[in-house]
C-alpha cells in the first residue's frame, strides 16, 4: 500500500509533462498557463503546483527523462567502443537517437533556451546539475586516453561544446531522417579525435594549453 502513493504521484506528474510539452508545441511556451495545463491533465486549476513549482520545472522534467533515455543508449556505446573517435561520436548519436521522437518540441523548446537568460537555456545556473551530468559523459568517452593533466580536465568541457553544436545543426537539419547530421557528427568527431591525439606531441602542449585559457576566459557556463 505504501508505493502505491508514489508511483500515482509518478504517473501523475508524467501525465502533466506529456500534456505540457503538447500545449507548448501548439500553441507555444510563454502563451501555455499552468491553469491550462492542469485543466487539459483533468486536475483542479491549482493541482499542476502541486507537482511543479513552473513550467520551467516540467522542462526539467522533460529534460531528466530524456537525459535516462539518453545515458542507458550512451552506455552500450562506452562499455563495448574503444575507438575514441566512435565513442565521441558514439555518446553524440546515442543523445539524437532518444531525442528524434521529440524533435518538433526541441525545436519549440529551443526557442526559449536560446535565451541565455532563460532557466532552461543549457548554459543557465539551473541547467547546472544535469550539465555536469552530460559532461560527465564526455569525459567517459576519453576513458584511456593519456593527456596533459590541465587538458584532460578541461577537455570533457569543450566536448560538450562541440555536442551543442551538433544538436543545433540536428535541430536546423531538413535531410531525410536528418541523415547529414549523423554524417556530421561521424566526420568531425574523427576530425576532433585526431586532433586530441595530436595534442598529446610535446611540440602541441603549448597550443593546448593557450586554447585552455581562451576557453577558461571566455566560457559562459
Amino acid at each position: 500500500m505504501k508505493t502505491k502513493g508514489p508511483k500515482k504521484a509518478d504517473a501523475t506528474r508524467t501525465k502533466i509533462v506529456d500534456i505540457a510539452m503538447r500545449l507548448f508545441l501548439d500553441q507555444g511556451f510563454e502563451k501555455t498557463t499552468m491553469r491550462e495545463i492542469a485543466a487539459a491533465a483533468g486536475l483542479a486549476p491549482g493541482a499542476a503546483y502541486y507537482h511543479f513549482e513552473s513550467k520551467e520545472h516540467m522542462v526539467f522534467d522533460f529534460y531528466e527523462m530524456s537525459y535516462q533515455k539518453h545515458l542507458a543508449e550512451a552506455e552500450e556505446i562506452l562499455n563495448t567502443e574503444n575507438d575514441l573517435a566512435k565513442r565521441i561520436a558514439g555518446e553524440i548519436k546515442a543523445h539524437l537517437k532518444v531525442s528524434e521522437p521529440y524533435f518538433e518540441i526541441s525545436k519549440v523548446l529551443f526557442r526559449i533556451a536560446a535565451d541565455p537568460m532563460h532557466p532552461v537555456s543549457p548554459f543557465s545556473k539551473e541547467s547546472k546539475a544535469l550539465r555536469d551530468r552530460n559532461i560527465e559523459l564526455m569525459k567517459r568517452c576519453l576513458d584511456g586516453q593519456r593527456l596533459d593533466k590541465d587538458l584532460a580536465a578541461k577537455l570533457p568541457e569543450l566536448l560538450w561544446m562541440f555536442k551543442m553544436g551538433m544538436i543545433l545543426y540536428w535541430l536546423h537539419d531538413l535531410s531525410p531522417k536528418h541523415a547529414k547530421t549523423y554524417r556530421f557528427v561521424d566526420q568531425a568527431s574523427a576530425l576532433v579525435a585526431t586532433l586530441i591525439q595530436l595534442s598529446k606531441l610535446p611540440v602541441l602542449s603549448g597550443f593546448s594549453k593557450k586554447a585552455i585559457a581562451i576557453f577558461e576566459e571566455y566560457k559562459i557556463f
